[in-house]
């Protein structure tokens, strides 16, 4: 599935689009990736991209000699290379062995030092999730999905020192959305529901460029059959929730100039974020439970709150502009 950006997902310069399929910042020298599901682009043009890519592919027919082919490879050296552990990772997550992926991931990270493709390999580790979320979901295993993801997006952010959260949901959202539409969870329909529920707030949050959430919500809002006219009966609450949110966004932000884009998306990152992922969770509570709407008002500074009012506080105060219209972002 094509990924619309229209500025560098890691530090909001302009891009370029490269006939090779990525888009080039002109900032940083970042590749952003059009397609979210080639997880094998990490070794596109290498020297060993078809034996690495041949030990991928075997999983569907033997992982257990997939993997020792990729062993081989890896203590055939005395420090294996970055490319070498995201290979045996993808082998880990087909066995089930999601532990150990984690950290051929983590020391991925700590052997590489140059962060232009950083891109390709959270591509990797997005599938390599849906993956394991798949799995588990089957086998009604116990796992854990925000807190793992959260994990191995908060040690790229910390290597790359760029906010990576966002991209990281995004990026599992659209692998989903993909599979979806392809026939691929046919059987597992509920597990996608299920997921894109569960991250929801995570991309509501975390997602720094906010035509990017509203492009998510316009998808969800077709695939959970959204209708304003009809959500209360068809339980369809917190989509209904995302329909005002994507609403607010499109209505305040009809005149935004690409400055105050570029200085909104700069001024949200990891840290400063997860205020509003405090915010976004209790909105999304008060669809159930309308009390909360007034602890919400107390945030604000107001009585008797309602749905509306405290989705367009919340647009406001992402998008970082007052009740009476004034740009706060230039204050940031």
């Amino acid at each position: 599935m094509a990924f619309t950006i229209r500025l560098c997902p890691f530090c909001g310069g302009a891009i370029t689009s490269e006939e090779s399929g990525y888009y080039l910042c002109e900032e940083c020298g970042k590749r952003s990736y059009r397609s979210r599901i080639y997880s094998k682009v990490f070794l596109q043009g290498k020297p060993y991209e078809a034996q690495y890519s041949s030990i991928i592919d075997l999983l569907d027919v033997n992982p257990d000699k997939a993997l020792a082919q990729i062993n081989e490879v890896v203590e055939s050296v005395e420090e294996p290379d970055t490319d070498m552990l995201y290979t045996r990772a993808t082998v880990y997550t087909a066995l089930g062995e999601e532990g150990k992926a984690l950290i051929d991931w983590k020391k991925g990270l700590e052997a590489m030092s140059d962060f232009r493709n950083i891109d390709a390999y959270i591509l990797s580790v997005c599938r390599n999730i849906m993956d394991t979320i798949i799995l588990k979901e089957r086998e009604f295993l116990d796992f854990s999905p925000l807190e793992y993801i959260d994990n191995i997006a908060t040690e790229f952010s910390l290597k790359t020192e760029v906010p990576c959260r966002g991209l990281f949901y995004l990026t599992l959202y659209r692998d989903f959305r993909t599979a979806y539409q392809s026939g691929k969870l046919d059987k597992d329909e509920d597990v996608y529901d299920t997921t894109i529920v569960r991250i929801l707030p995570k991309i509501l949050a975390y997602g720094r460029d906010y035509r990017m959430v509203i492009d998510a919500i316009d998808e969800m809002l077709e695939d959970f059959h959204y209708n304003p006219d009809t959500y209360i009966d068809d339980d369809n609450l917190v989509m209904h929730l995302c329909y005002l949110l994507k609403g607010q966004y499109e209505a305040l932000s009809e005149n935004f100039s690409d400055e105050h884009i570029i200085r909104i998306f700069r001024h949200w990152n990891d840290e400063n974020m997860f205020e509003l992922e405090y915010y976004v969770d209790e909105l999304l509570k008060s669809v159930r439970d309308p009390s909360i709407l007034q602890k919400i008002g107390g945030l604000l500074g107001r009585e008797n709150v309602n749905l509306a009012e405290a989705v367009e506080a919340y647009a406001r105060k992402f998008l970082m502009i007052a009740d009476d219209g004034t740009d706060l972002s230039k204050e940031a």
